[in-house]
């Protein structure tokens, strides 16, 4: 028997997280959930119980999907989470809210909590439980990004961006004190460069914008680290870690492409040239990535996101901060470094395999770079410097017979006609240069580079060629006389230098000393 049982309609529940915002904020955040003036019921008189009732959507009461707020207010940043929550795409989501943060909290130092979160009504309501979610949301989301900044006075404040599919969150947190006007004007200007790192990480390709990052006072802030762990809509996982101080720089990145890793030393200040000369330098070694890139066959994308972190990297040097006593600051010294930071740089490509009926033939990219440099001595008069560069470039990749596109390669003889390239480079700079009692006593550039290609032609799946080309040539200057005159010139005034035939003989050296990949142009 089926029976209609009345209900008094007047009976209404309201559903609240543990702290709701205003409505102002979303329509979503409380839900009213009235009993309906009648139910149906199989075989026996319907009870009026709450748990017998089903909404529209053919949910129980309590079931009902809510947005929870971590907290009521009604600031700006809530607006921008509630206006973000959304958007599938972390890009969007995250949109805003690092510079956001950020400037909420360079206002007054306060630390900030806030999130919204789809959750059942139920679950919404239970303080414990909802918590429980938040605390979660901030540290084991799938998509996480923070900044944490180390005064030089012992504080540290961390900012975090937090968003998976049910919920999004920001925080910032201070440990250590109170922190000063100044400090808090510190911070405040690293807000853009927060969000500028953000967007370039949840593009499409991915971007490594870390420029702004090292562009800190370092008077007031001692350090400057970002994380971030992303996952993107095909699950696919990139991770990144960047560290900055007046000693050191470092960049760690995975993701689906390949790595990277670059690390740079900033302890010998005394081996950094003046602005222009770094200038010309970074964009020497950033041709010569590109020439590696071209050589290798590498992803574009990948190898403009070592270049950005590379550029980024050995741009705004430290200013300020207690250098150690400088044993070459000659200006004719100069001339025979790169004027760069020490570093070490690699980047490698994750490996595929595209062809099935060799599987051993791998598309591979792996290219490594260094500077390290030596000064020695005990004074200014009596003193010694090194400077070595170094590359390796290991690469394999396929090519098509009749264009540089790679081959749609399957178990079939038909389409196998192609190239398959191996390349093993090797490159290497090195500069001396000493002086005694005052005088110049030497000054030589020793380089060399090789480059080995293999080459397997494939007609119909057979190999039909088979060829090997190496190159290899190496040379050796000496730059005695001419540093000595340059040397004679500058003393006679501080404009003379400039003045003098030597200036252009100069600026060609420094050009000589960088690192030269290429045996034929190196002969040259």
């Amino acid at each position: 028997m089926t029976t209609l049982s009345p209900i008094n309609t007047g009976n209404t529940l309201i559903v609240r997280p543990t702290e709701t915002p205003p409505a102002t904020l979303t329509h979503n955040i409380e839900v009213s959930l009235k009993r309906p003036s009648s139910v149906v019921s199989l075989g026996n008189v319907v009870s009026d119980t709450l748990s017998d009732t089903y909404s529209r959507r053919g949910q129980l009461p309590g079931q009902e999907t809510v947005r929870a707020w971590e907290s009521d207010s009604q600031d700006a940043l809530s607006k921008s989470l509630n206006a973000n929550f959304n958007s599938q795409s972390t890009a969007n989501r995250f949109s805003g809210l690092g510079a956001g943060l950020i400037a909420q909290f360079a206002k007054g130092g306060a630390g900030v909590s806030q999130s919204v979160m789809f959750a059942s009504a139920d679950r919404a309501a239970n303080a414990g439980e909802i918590k429980v979610d938040q605390g979660l949301l901030h540290t084991k989301a799938d998509n996480l990004v923070s900044l944490s900044i180390k005064t030089a006075s012992g504080k540290t404040v961390t900012f975090s961006l937090s968003s998976q599919t049910d919920g999004l969150g920001v925080q910032a947190t201070v440990d250590g004190g109170t922190l000063s006007d100044e400090e808090l004007k510190a911070i405040g200007k690293l807000g853009s460069a927060f969000q500028s790192a953000v967007d370039g990480l949840t593009a499409t390709p991915p971007k490594l914008d870390l420029s702004q990052l090292t562009q800190f006072d370092t008077k007031l802030l001692a350090s400057v680290d970002l994380n971030a762990k992303l996952k993107s809509l095909d699950g696919q996982d990139l991770s990144l870690a960047f560290h900055a101080d007046s000693q050191s720089r470092t960049t760690r990145m995975r993701g689906p492409l390949g790595e990277l890793n670059l690390a740079v030393d900033l302890k010998n200040a005394a081996i950094l040239g003046n602005a222009k000369q770094q200038a010309k330098a970074l964009q020497s070694y950033l041709a010569q990535f590109d020439r590696a890139q071209e050589r290798g066959s590498a992803k574009p994308e990948l190898m403009a996101m070592f270049k950005d972190a590379f550029s980024a990297m050995n741009s705004h040097y430290p200013q300020g901060v207690t250098l150690p006593e400088a044993l070459t600051r000659n200006s004719t010294d100069q001339g025979l470094l790169t004027g760069l930071a020490d570093f070490k740089a690699s980047i490698k490509q994750t490996s595929e395999s595209p062809n099935p009926m060799r599987p051993s033939e791998v598309d591979s990219f792996a290219y490594e770079v260094s500077q390290k440099t030596r000064v020695g001595g005990t004074s200014t008069l009596d003193r010694s410097v090194s400077q070595d560069q170094q590359s390796s470039l290991s690469a394999s990749f396929h090519k098509g017979l009749k264009g540089g596109k790679a081959p749609a390669l399957d178990g079939n003889a038909e389409p196998q006609n192609y190239r398959y390239i191996q390349v093993q480079d090797k490159a290497s700079s090195s500069a001396k240069l000493s002086y005694k009692d005052g005088l110049l006593a030497s000054a030589t550039l020793d380089q060399s580079a090789s480059q080995n290609t293999r080459t397997q032609q494939y007609v119909m799946g057979k190999l039909v060629e088979d060829t090997t080309v190496p190159k290899e040539t190496s040379v050796k200057r000496d730059y005695l006389v001419l540093l000595e005159y340059a040397a004679k010139e500058s003393k006679k005034s501080k404009d003379a230098l400039e003045e003098s035939t030597v200036k252009e003989a100069l600026a060609s050296l420094h050009a000589s000393v960088m690192l030269q990949e290429d045996p034929s142009a190196l002969a040259r």
